[in-house]
């Protein structure tokens, strides 16, 4: 866990600018300690629904926001299942041994390849997107001899009240079936009437980043009156699945909900239609909420620049590894690693690449920054490395997992060989 005492900043016990001196900048560091306690509060909060009902509640983590192999192998080892929304991420779930009871396969443009790879592994099931996305599934498991389990991502137009790139139960968002119009419904009537896909049940998802209760609620109880709606056709729907999206305090002045928040809301939902259907088993796809706060980007300050209208640090990480506040102005706390004489300026934080937009921070005021000081910048877990790319040729940073007994590399740094190594160069070019 991340902590400061005396103006040090601490993961897991350990001096954050040791490690970072050790293992080289930039780098990320991520806590297991914390991964785990935010995942155990998960399993604490929703356990009400299976005391009450008898109906199982599989957590399936969101791949997209992280998946080094040493994270996903440890949250299989404690119990969490995969939303996998690739052929790559199917691969790592099976490498992280992630039993196929616990995958669910996600995305609105599956390939043919992809979708085989789940009817091999036997996956819980594949959420459709579309009409055209449940064909291509009934057609490629025809082809294989196999029946594959079908649940139906719906669109249920919810706001979910957060950033418009983040946002994805709105009707002019590209996911999902809409339930009002009467799409979904007869999508589900047609895979009832398929040889080769069995639905299994129903999925949403309506952003990420969510800061307030309400959206789910607004969820829950949408997707329960569509499951009233297939019961009166017929219909059994065995896994409600709701999709993840809870937010995490990027800014530790603000409030937000918790999993307790987001378990007693949700379940108080679904229970009170236990009167008109037999509820269904509870599928939720946390990613950012348990990985999210889990992780620290540790970068060395190598210039430092004033002008008439800014003071600039420029560190060696870059928005090549970390790429949301470019993409979204995404807010992360900044601070330096060792506190020094306590004294504070406004500064604006900045990598080194080509780009207007690589600033990591602006007009934060912090403890003055030095050349040679070490910047942590917070609660980069999510959405961190699984972002980073190769802009202006620069190697993926190194990642280590601290606990409170040791401390462990989990990703190499990439060699200049490394990002060349795909190249190829025609012989007459040589």
């Amino acid at each position: 866990m991340i902590s400061k005492k005396d103006g040090i900043l601490h993961i897991d016990g350990y001096k954050i600018e040791e490690i970072a001196k050790e293992y080289g900048t930039p780098l990320y560091i991520m806590s297991e300690t914390q991964i785990k306690s935010n995942f155990d509060k998960y399993t604490q909060s929703f356990d009400r629904y299976t005391k009450e009902t008898g109906k199982e509640v599989i957590f399936s983590f969101a791949y997209k926001a992280n998946t080094n192999l040493a994270i996903t192998t440890l949250l299989n080892k404690i119990g969490c299942g995969a939303d996998v929304v690739s052929g790559g991420e199917l691969y790592i779930a099976k490498l992280s041994k992630v039993p196929s009871s616990k995958i669910v396969f996600n995305g609105n443009c599956k390939l043919v390849e992809e979708i085989k790879m789940g009817i091999e592994a036997d996956i819980r099931a594949f959420n459709v997107d579309g009409i055209s996305d449940l064909i291509l599934i009934n057609e490629t498991a025809k082809e294989m001899g196999k029946i594959a389990n079908v649940a139906f991502r719906v669109n249920p137009n919810v706001d979910p009240k957060t950033h418009p790139k983040i946002s994805t139960g709105l009707k002019k968002n590209k996911f999902g079936l809409d339930i009002e119009d009467g799409t979904a419904l007869k999508a589900i009537k047609m895979a009832e009437e398929m040889e080769n896909v069995k639905f299994v049940g129903i999925h949403c998802h309506i952003g990420s980043q969510l800061t307030q209760i309400d959206p789910f609620v607004e969820e829950a109880h949408k997707l329960m009156e569509f499951i009233v709606t297939l019961k009166e056709e017929g219909i059994e729907v065995r896994d409600l699945n709701i999709g993840g999206g809870l937010g995490i305090p990027y800014d530790k002045n603000t409030e937000i909900p918790v999993q307790a928040d987001l378990a007693k809301a949700v379940i108080d939902t679904i229970v009170s239609y236990s009167d008109k259907i037999e509820l269904p088993n509870l599928i939720v796809e946390p990613g950012r909420s348990i990985v999210g706060t889990a992780g620290v980007l540790v970068g060395k300050t190598i210039h430092r620049k004033e002008t008439k209208v800014a003071n600039w640090i420029m560190i060696d990480a870059g928005m090549n590894d970390m790429m949301r506040p470019a993409i979204y102005e995404a807010y992360h706390e900044i601070t330096p690693c060792t506190i020094r004489d306590g004294t504070e300026e406004v500064l604006n934080i900045a990598g080194g690449l080509c780009e207007s937009s690589d600033v990591f921070g602006k007009d934060r005021t912090i403890p003055t920054i030095k050349v040679g000081d070490y910047v942590a910048v917070l609660d980069v877990g999510a959405y961190g490395i699984s972002m980073a790319n190769n802009y202006n040729s620069r190697g993926k940073p190194a990642m280590v997992l601290t606990n409170e007994k040791e401390i462990n590399l989990i990703r190499e740094r990439e060699s200049l060989a490394d990002l060349i190594a795909k190249d190829i160069v025609p012989n007459h070019l040589l």
